[in-house]
């Protein structure tokens, strides 16, 4: 039984490999940037925001918030501290909202570099300007995204460690050959583009119909043979994902983790089956390895802890309980599964929803058939070589990828 332990191992050392966190850049004076933030109703999130960008003058620095359609105070807040307010004129059929609001903000920029960011978020001391250096190496990519560092402040919140795990090895940012890929996945909360390039590539007008605004930009740079990197934000860029309730969690994540899944590509997303398969393998039989369960256990936890550290405030004993939070991932994704069906079996077909509600369902019972998959052949794993296991996870995945 010593093979799924190894193979369990390797599986994490091999996917996890490379650290996120975003680059620590020599200080040096930038030039020119505006920073774009779409707001619709975002008061509260503005009062966070814009004193954090705002602690440092600089005269290099334009941020501009585009109001749309808030109903709260939103550009009221905004305009009191001194930024510039654009208002979104009304959505053009075939424009999704955000895409629309940000193309707008980029219409009055007058920086170099464009940064476009979520309003949810806040930054770190100095952070605005640690990423516009980076940008502005002659060695670094010219389109970057960043997924801002997760703020957590119950263990319901550290239940999401496993969907972050995912949604970074999906990206293509952790594995041992990432390094070497001058192309990676994208996260929405923050992009960063030279504005020229910005123009060239035709700006959000050629992505102004996707769900997933800021992957599908970092997907269309690639096909033009445009260098992307993505990062996580520790250091430079924060945010707090939902609110300490176990209920804000679930109904969080049922939103926004799948429509990622989709936009990876295959071979990542066999990894990471693989990767699972592996690790749920070893749970199950660990019984059978004695002493050694306990050598592979602290390994895995470890070895995690080097990413999770990098993706928000995990402590070493955070990554203790990796085993509770597989849990979670597994029973979460099992009930979408069972909803899913139940929903079939009443009403004699998919439900159907509107908007970019559609797409998060379509995307949910995707992963909710690999899920079901992982829970199958963990019970049947122990008369199965890891080999073999790795081959059916890689096939499973392509036949179900687009069903």
């Amino acid at each position: 039984m010593m093979w799924f332990l190894v193979t369990a191992i390797l599986a994490t050392l091999l996917l996890f490999w490379q650290r996120v966190s975003f680059p620590i850049m020599p200080v040096k004076e930038t030039g020119t940037y505006s920073i774009i933030i779409p707001a619709r109703d975002e008061e509260k999130n503005l009062k966070r925001l814009l004193p954090s960008l705002l602690a440092v003058p600089n005269d290099k620095r334009e941020v501009i918030v585009v109001d749309d359609d808030s109903s709260d105070g939103t550009k009221e807040t905004a305009a009191s501290f001194g930024v510039k307010v654009v208002s979104t004129p009304p959505l053009p059929k075939g424009w999704m909202g955000k895409s629309w609001a940000c193309f707008q903000g980029a219409r009055q920029a007058g920086g170099d570099t464009l940064c476009f960011l979520d309003a949810d978020t806040w930054f770190s001391e100095d952070g605005p300007d640690r990423m516009i250096r980076y940008l502005e190496q002659p060695e670094a990519a010219s389109f970057v995204t960043v997924h801002p560092f997760h703020f957590m402040y119950s263990f319901w919140e550290k239940l999401s460690a496993v969907f972050h795990l995912v949604v970074f090895a999906s990206s293509g940012i952790t594995h041992i050959f990432a390094k070497h890929s001058r192309a990676q996945g994208g996260f929405g909360p923050c992009l960063l583009i030279k504005r020229k390039m910005y123009w060239e590539m035709g700006g959000h007008e050629c992505i102004k119909s996707e769900i997933v605004e800021h992957l599908a930009f970092a997907r269309r740079a690639q096909q033009q043979g445009i260098e992307t990197r993505a990062f996580s934000g520790r250091g430079v860029l924060n945010m707090r994902m939902y609110e300490a309730r176990l209920i804000d969690v679930v109904q969080g994540w049922s939103k926004s983790f799948a429509s990622g899944a989709k936009t990876a590509s295959l071979w990542l997303t066999a990894a990471n089956v693989i990767w699972i398969t592996a690790v749920v393998s070893f749970f199950v039989n660990s019984p059978e390895a004695g002493w050694w369960s306990l050598a592979g256990y602290l390994a895995i936890a470890l070895w995690l802890y080097k990413t999770l550290r990098d993706i928000g405030n995990f402590r070493w004993f955070d990554a203790l309980l990796f085993p509770v939070y597989f849990l979670f991932f597994f029973v979460y994704l099992c009930i979408r599964c069972l909803k899913r069906f139940s929903l079939k079996k009443r009403h004699g077909k998919a439900v159907t929803l509107q908007g970019s509600r559609e797409g998060h369902l379509n995307d949910l019972d995707k992963c909710s058939r690999v899920a079901v998959y992982h829970v199958s052949i963990s019970t049947i794993v122990y008369f199965l070589p890891p080999s073999f296991i790795a081959s059916f996870s890689w096939l499973y995945t392509i036949r179900n990828w687009e069903k």
